[in-house]
């Protein structure tokens, strides 16, 4: 036992220093063709070219190649051991790998789904919405400034409605006072002088504050339009050329004016009633407009904020976005890297691999020529010759 580790420690000394050199010595002596291309073949190897020139040595020393078989079995146990331990680190290594890519590759994936749920979500319901709110709070800014032109439109209508009612009742209100002053001179006329006679003494001037408040009468009742018509041509009838001595024209000019006022104070009382209808329109109209308004600004306030959520919510997404495809880009640079780093590992695993399947069969191969006759009756010749 304990030559065969001398042999074994012998074989991998020469197996570190040894290098590949030419064989002819070996070649020189030997005559048998076969042998001499596994020779040829084995030497090309260190190891091989070692338990060549090993073979001779123990033969020398022992007489045989029993020691140096045991050796070289020894030795190519720890060689497979190597292989072995290489094997064993690299199913670490390639887990390692395999779990960082699956890690990678989800995390990239994950990403990748983010990205593209959120651009949907952007694309399809965030950015068609905020179209959708601009054209909304456009069409309530239109009904606003509608509402507000109606506004200024019905106060300008209600201004002119009661300009109007002020003029008019005014106007009613002076041809009243007017037909009163004249209905004043009439009756006292009318009452002068003897109740029986047919006509009455009038003076000038009294004669003159008549024809004075008739004509003033006739000036109010023509601003009053057709409606009033009849009544001042007969006006215009009775004052042209009137006689006012005679008692039955006076009760006929106090009957006309008597009824003349009774027409305009009914319009008087009408233009009232009128302006109290108008006012009560216009204050329903302006409720009407005032309740609009509010509709109109509490919807468009509540767009408008949904338009500021739905703004700040896209930054939010094309940020997140922004963020997610920076992951993508990380994820998928660490995945190449990994990819790289695994492809070259691999390749010196493989050399290593390869290097020692090499070894151990060139070991095989040696172990199989050091024991066959023809290469123990080529040693037992070379140290018989030496």
């Amino acid at each position: 036992m304990v030559h065969h580790k001398i042999v074994l420690f012998a074989l991998i000394c020469l197996v570190s220093a040894t290098t590949v050199t030419n064989n002819q010595g070996v070649m020189d002596s030997y005559v048998n063709p076969g042998l001499q291309s596994s020779i040829d073949e084995l030497t090309q190897s260190k190891i091989g070219h070692m338990v060549i020139d090993l073979a001779e040595v123990t033969m020398r020393v022992t007489g045989a190649v029993d020691s140096l078989v045991e050796g070289v079995k020894a030795f190519g146990r720890q060689i497979e051991e190597r292989l072995n331990l290489e094997n064993t680190q690299w199913e670490v290594v390639e887990s390692e790998h395999n779990a960082k890519v699956i890690s990678l590759s989800s995390q990239a994936n994950q990403a990748e789904f983010d990205i593209n749920r959120e651009k949907k979500v952007l694309n399809s319901e965030l950015i068609p919405r905020l179209h959708e709110l601009d054209d909304i709070l456009l069409g309530l800014k239109a009904k606003q400034t509608d509402n507000a032109q109606s506004f200024k439109e019905a106060e300008a209508a209600r201004n002119t409605q009661h300009d109007s009612f002020v003029l008019t009742t005014t106007e009613f209100t002076d041809a009243l006072r007017n037909i009163d002053e004249a209905l004043d001179l009439l009756t006292d006329l009318f009452k002068s002088g003897e109740v029986r006679a047919a006509f009455i003494e009038v003076s000038d001037e009294q004669k003159h504050k008549v024809n004075k408040a008739l004509r003033q009468v006739k000036a109010n009742t023509e601003n009053f339009g057709h409606q009033y018509s009849s009544f001042i041509q007969a006006l215009t009838n009775l004052t042209e050329g009137f006689n006012f001595k005679d008692r039955q024209v006076l009760k006929e000019m106090c009957d006309f004016l008597n009824s003349l006022r009774l027409n305009i104070f009914d319009a008087l009382t009408k233009a009232y009633k009128d302006e109290d209808s108008q006012k009560q329109q216009d204050e329903l109209r302006r409720q009407q407009l005032t309740a609009e308004k509010a509709v109109f600004d509490q919807q468009y306030a509540d767009f408008y904020q949904e338009r500021e959520d739905k703004t700040v919510r896209i930054s939010d997404v094309e940020t997140l976005i922004s963020t997610r495809e920076a992951d993508l880009k990380a994820y998928q640079d660490r995945l190449r890297t990994e990819n790289n780093n695994y492809s070259a590992n691999l390749k010196i695993h493989d050399d290593i691999v390869s290097s020692v399947q090499q070894e151990l069969a060139v070991l095989a191969k040696a172990l199989q020529v050091v024991q066959t006759p023809p290469f123990l009756d080529f040693l037992n010749g070379r140290i018989a010759k030496a």
